[in-house]
């Protein structure tokens, strides 16, 4: 129509006419890119909400899991020098007030406890492989998020390491234990209690071994090292954590 009108006012000479057609002409196309625009532009916040609300959910369940890891392997900490501390003190006077089998048992049994460290959440991941991370404005996010996701890999294969290299002072600790299965919940063996029943612990052979204290220091270095894994993941987490309140609050 705008093109009929546009011939008819060139034939006519009306000069006006044809100024105030193309006039129009060009607002149509200019309002046209700028609905596209703002178009774009929609669907992009929209994604970027979207990618953000579920980084912050993953987000909450990795920082509980690695809070959740840090204290197991604190734990373990705890529990490799209570165990080094009762055999120094045996050495200096096996006639001293020792700790009793159960606290040493108990102690044994958390020597190697931990968990395998978080990986990169699911969502970051998506953003990777379909290009999403561009949808986030936040530099510092998208970096921040790269950093966690470089550091995760690491403490996995750290974690790999340092389990395999401490492997043969775990078994060496472990024979001192007997253990039974965790009794069932209810009658008709439906489920089973958490913990692992200790039914005996070799006191003798712990006390009197001497390379006792050179498997826990193996063992001690091992969760102290895993431990500072979990914290330096834990410290990115809750930076990122962070970052996504600052964004959401926007």
């Amino acid at each position: 129509m705008i093109l009929r009108s546009l011939t008819k006012h060139i034939k006519a000479q009306n000069w006006f006419a044809v100024l105030l057609d193309f006039f129009i002409v060009v607002l149509g196309i200019l309002l046209a890119f700028q609905v596209t625009n703002w178009n774009d532009s929609h669907q992009k916040m929209k994604r970027q909400a979207h990618y953000l609300e579920r980084l912050d959910k993953e987000f909450d369940i990795i920082r509980e899991r690695l809070v959740d890891g840090k204290a197991t392997f604190q734990m373990s900490v705890n529990s490799i020098d209570f165990l080094l501390k009762a055999h120094r003190d045996f050495e200096n006077s096996p006639e001293s007030n020792l700790p009793d089998d159960e606290a040493l048992a108990s102690a044994t049994l958390n020597v190697s406890s931990g968990r395998v460290p978080s990986g990169s959440p699911a969502a970051f991941k998506e953003m990777v492989a379909s290009g999403g991370l561009e949808t986030l404005k936040n530099d510092e996010l998208r970096q921040a998020l790269f950093a966690y996701d470089e550091f995760a890999t690491i403490a996995r294969d750290g974690w790999r390491t340092i389990r395999d290299e401490h492997h043969s002072a775990t078994n060496h600790l472990m024979e001192l234990l007997d253990l039974a299965a965790p009794p069932p919940l209810s009658e008709n063996n439906e489920g089973l209690q958490e913990s692992i029943q200790i039914i005996g612990f070799e006191r003798d052979k712990f006390f009197e071994t001497a390379a006792m204290q050179g498997y826990l220091g193996v063992l001690l270095s091992a969760q102290v090292n895993q431990h500072q894994l979990v914290q330096i993941q834990l410290t990115l987490a809750e930076n990122i954590e962070s970052l996504l309140d600052k964004e959401r609050n926007k």
